[in-house]
């Protein structure tokens, strides 16, 4: 295998994991189980806070999600490493969840992966803003409003096409916020890790 078909697999290989466990819940019927569902929740299940965005309401969601994914992934995939994006989908599926759970008492269930790609989109946003800030700046400004606007007013009809059910545009803002802390973590890190040796804090 030459280093240019390595370096597209492991470029690729994680909205491929992601579409491949999906795929699999979906088929095996798991949403029960997995998705969040808030009374579950409240009686020890805390699995649910994190596997309630791998699974779908049906197959029309979830291509709607996985059409989603790779195109974000095409768009931003090489903006961070590949640990650091699975670092980022653990975090801010649990960020989501933990978010529903405390901020959101309403919510009594949901499911789908696509408050963790506003994360994705999130950070890939934030890493190229320093390289391609008119581009990137726009983008972000674009899906602020869009979630904004949802929020507030609720979804726009392009949100709902090919779903099996109701959008949760307040999952998409935990999405957001819990990505933007990541970047935030991560920048910190960064920093410390390249100041001179023997600054540090008292």
């Amino acid at each position: 295998m030459s280093a240019r078909t390595l370096a597209l697999l492991r470029l690729w290989v994680l909205p491929l994991a992601l579409t491949v466990l999906c795929a699999l819940l979906q088929a095996l019927h798991a949403a029960p189980l997995l998705r969040y569902q808030r009374g579950a929740i409240a009686h020890g299940q805390w699995w649910r806070l994190l596997t309630g965005n791998f699974v779908h309401l049906g197959w029309g969601h979830l291509a709607h999600d996985l059409l989603g994914l790779w195109l974000i992934w095409a768009l931003f995939g090489r903006a961070l490493t590949l640990r650091a994006w699975v670092a980022l989908v653990l975090w801010d599926g649990l960020v989501i969840g933990l978010g529903l759970f405390a901020f959101s008492p309403t919510v009594h269930w949901y499911v789908g992966i696509s408050a963790i790609l506003y994360g994705i989109f999130t950070v890939g946003c934030l890493a190229n803003l320093r390289t391609r800030p008119w581009y990137s700046g726009l983008l972000l400004a674009g899906m602020l409003a869009l979630i904004g606007w949802s929020v507030l007013r609720g979804p726009l009809a392009a949100q709902d096409w090919g779903m099996d059910g109701p959008v949760l545009p307040i999952a998409h803002l935990y999405g957001a916020t819990g990505a933007a802390l990541f970047m935030l973590v991560r920048w910190g890190w960064i920093s410390r890790r390249k100041a001179p040796h023997g600054e540090h804090d008292e």
